[in-house]
Order: C-alpha cells, then sequence, then structure tokens
C-alpha cells in the first residue's frame, strides 16, 4: 500500500504546473462546529456565524470540476467536489429560512429543491439538477446516496466533516455500512416477517441495481435486498439471507429538521 504523504505528493504531480488543487478545508471546519456525532446539526449556531460558510460557498461559485478541471487530479476529487457542494448548499438554504422544523416549511420542497439556483463554477444549478444532471449519471456511483444530505430527519447522516478525493472511497463505504446499521433505514422485523426501508432505497432503486462493486459481482436479476446485504451487519445480512422472500415496506419519509436536541 502507497502511504498516504506519498499518494497525496502523487496526485499533486499530477496537476499541471501551476494549478492549485481545490480545498474543503473551510467546508471541513464549518461541519467539525454544527454538526454532532449522530450528523445532527446545530442550526442555530450556525446562523448565528455563517461567514465561515458563506466564504467556502463562494469558493465554490468561483471554481468547479466544470470550469477549472485543472484543480482536480482525479474523478474521485471532482465527485468529493459536488458531495460537499450539494450538502453546503442545503445548510445554507436552512440557514435562510431557519427558524423551521421542517425542511418542507422553506418554501416547498418543489421550491427549495428545484426552483432556487446556486451558483458553482459560475454555472447556476438547482439542488435537484446538482444530484440528477451531475452527480449521479456522471459518476454513477449508488453510494452517494448515503452522502447526500436534504437536512430531513430520514436523510442519511450528514458526515461531520468535509469528503475529499483522496479519502472518498473508504468514506462513501463507510457512510454505507451506517446506513445500513441504522435502525431508523433498515430494520428487519423476522416476526412480523417484514424489512422495512427508507423510502430513499425505493426512489433510488435502478441507482442501486445497476452498480454493484467489484468484490460483488452484479446477480442476473438483482434486488434491493442483494445490494443491501453487502454493508448490512453480518448477523443481520445472515437473517435476511435465509428469508429471501421477506416482504418489504418503504417507510414513510420524515421531513423534520435534522436540528441537534436542545436547538
Amino acid at each position: 500500500m502507497i502511504p498516504r504523504r506519498l499518494l497525496a505528493a502523487l496526485l499533486l504531480a499530477a496537476l499541471p504546473a501551476g494549478a492549485t488543487p481545490f480545498t474543503h478545508h473551510a467546508f471541513d471546519q464549518v461541519l467539525r462546529a454544527v454538526v454532532d456525532d449522530a450528523g445532527r446539526v446545530d442550526y442555530r449556531r450556525l446562523k448565528q456565524n455563517h461567514a465561515p460558510l458563506d466564504a467556502y460557498l463562494d469558493s465554490l461559485a468561483a471554481c468547479s470540476p466544470h470550469n477549472h478541471p485543472e484543480r482536480f487530479a482525479r474523478p474521485a476529487h471532482e465527485l468529493a467536489y459536488w458531495i460537499n457542494a450539494y450538502n453546503a448548499l442545503v445548510l445554507r438554504g436552512v440557514v435562510d429560512g431557519y427558524p423551521v422544523s421542517r425542511v418542507d416549511e422553506l418554501g416547498g420542497l418543489e421550491a427549495f429543491f428545484r426552483q432556487r439556483t446556486w451558483t458553482l463554477g459560475r454555472e447556476n444549478l438547482t439542488l435537484d439538477q446538482l444530484e440528477s444532471q451531475i452527480i449521479r449519471p456522471q459518476y454513477r456511483d449508488p453510494r452517494i446516496h448515503f452522502a447526500l444530505n436534504c437536512a430531513a430527519a430520514s436523510c442519511p447522516a450528514l458526515l461531520n466533516r468535509a469528503y475529499t478525493g483522496e479519502k472518498l472511497d473508504s468514506l462513501l463505504e463507510a457512510r454505507a455500512q451506517s446506513f445500513a446499521a441504522d435502525p431508523r433505514q433498515v430494520r428487519l422485523d423476522l416476526p412480523a416477517g417484514k424489512l422495512h426501508l427508507s423510502k430513499l432505497l425505493a426512489w433510488y432503486q435502478d441507482d442501486f441495481l445497476g452498480w454493484f462493486p467489484a468484490r460483488a459481482p452484479r446477480p442476473a436479476q438483482p434486488t434491493l435486498v442483494d445490494y443491501l446485504v453487502l454493508y448490512l451487519p453480518a448477523d443481520q445480512a445472515r437473517q435476511l439471507a435465509q428469508h429471501p422472500a421477506i416482504e418489504i415496506v418503504f417507510d414513510e419519509y420524515d421531513w423534520t429538521l435534522n436540528q441537534a436536541p436542545g436547538h
């Protein structure tokens, strides 16, 4: 295995002369300050001091993999940018309307995700365009659904640090495992003969069934269970394998704000 410092040096050497790698350090500092280990956000604190987040958003507005590709050494660095951008924009969108108790109180879900535009690399995009026209079709990795956070209680937990190209694969793998182990997202109820799943898995089912990691070749007729087994805790994976015909129930999505308790 190549030492981390050597790998970083090799990645930098691959950039064109004079190109400065895009950094997410400012966003990392914001996340560490306002997001707890469970992915809940202290929006009150962020509202009181959003200057660091705004400075990061200014850097996103000026530069992206589209208008400055020379600043992104690998596709992983590009994808880390887009994921961080999505999460940062959602935070800023909530701050603009805070205090609220639900995401759908921010002018409605349609307005929040599909109408309001943001500038990324001098290009105006909605959150939906960022996800559905760039992140999903260009990078084709369903694990991004466990990294993108829409500020709702039913969303996969927001990571309290920024994604980076160097660590992207390991972080996405960890987010997938965290999602599968979260009973709010995946809950096996054997006495009732049901597998309760987040509606997220229904909305993006084609993404999950269309891609399997090299360590687990894609089945001829894959199911969501086949995909989840890759990330479930071992004991749950064994139980699920013993009940291949279990009924799947997609739970309703809770749009309550993912706010830290006491705030």
